[in-house]
């Protein structure tokens, strides 16, 4: 009799415990559905604001455009990532008032324009309208996660959407004709971007090779490995952007090296091999623009 009365109470207890968690999950998913409802409606006005603060193109220079696109919201290394490196532009490289940002992440739904194929086209669209395409330069800055079949994970919590396959970023670039550009691609498998975006009037750069992982993507990461290395650590102290790449890419293998020596027994950490396409004819434009911060 004690057993059956013993068993009667762990059954109730579970039931009882089970429907506890059933109604919390619930009310959890009712919260998000609110959520996302409410990122939703604000998007358009969000994005709006942020078109808003670009000013038009100095013709009597050659102004830099940047954008950054921090692709998946489930880490938040990537808006931390893109935060520092928009702050950084505007200060160094005179991009202020000429610089947009696009987020995915849980912290700022309400504050900023997500990361979406959308909102991507919508904002090249507005850069190219208020530079001269064929005179100034776009610094388009994406890091996410990457896949093996060289697209760009878009992701936000409670929403399903569409990545960003290298061909689409392409497309959507040829699409404004902007004649001068610098893509850098933050992601594992992100050599896949080269082929797509590659001409004499644009420099890329990659994270990885096309058949690489690249390493550094946490949560509680203020960098990845490559933003890390290229951005924080060498680009003050170059002369351009392919030499922040030589010296960058020289640490990340550095990195990479000591995370093999001290990797658990048997696990094996693949180096990443940044890429880059430089052809002459972009570098020496972009030795031209950089030639006129000095007085600056």
């Amino acid at each position: 009799m004690h057993s059956f009365f013993l068993q009667f109470f762990l059954t109730a207890t579970l039931l009882s415990t089970t429907g506890t968690a059933l109604a919390q999950s619930a009310a959890k998913q009712t919260r998000i559905e609110q959520q996302v409802e409410a990122a939703l409606y604000l998007q358009r006005p969000l994005l709006d604001q942020a078109l808003a603060t670009l000013t038009p193109s100095d013709p009597s220079r050659i102004s830099m455009y940047f954008l950054g696109v921090a692709g998946d919201g489930t880490q938040e290394v990537f808006r931390r990532e893109v935060e520092f490196v928009r702050k950084q532009f505007d200060r160094d490289f005179g991009t202020r008032g000429h610089s947009l940002t696009l987020i995915n992440s849980r912290n700022t739904v309400d504050t900023q324009p997500m990361a979406t194929r959308t909102s991507l086209r919508v904002a090249l669209q507005a850069i190219a309208s208020r530079m001269d395409r064929q005179k100034d330069i776009l610094f388009l800055f994406l890091t996410s996660h990457g896949t093996p079949t060289h697209e760009l994970v878009l992701g936000q919590f409670g929403m399903d959407l569409p990545g960003l396959p290298a061909r689409e970023l392409a497309l959507l670039l040829k699409q404004q004709q902007i004649r001068w550009k610098v893509v850098v691609v933050s992601a594992c498998y992100a050599g896949g971007f080269i082929a797509p975006l590659m001409d004499e009037h644009t420099l890329v750069i990659t994270a990885a090779r096309h058949d690489r992982s690249s390493f550094g993507c946490t949560d509680d990461n203020d960098f990845t490995y490559f933003g890390r290395a290229f951005f924080k650590e060498s680009l003050p102290k170059s002369s351009s952007f392919d030499d922040a790449f030589r010296q960058s890419s020289k640490l990340i293998n550095s990195w990479e090296l000591l995370d093999r020596k001290t990797a658990p027994k048997g696990e094996v950490i693949p180096h990443s091999y940044p890429q880059m396409s430089s052809p002459a004819t972009v570098l020496a434009y972009l030795a031209r623009w950089r030639a006129q911060l000095a007085p600056h």
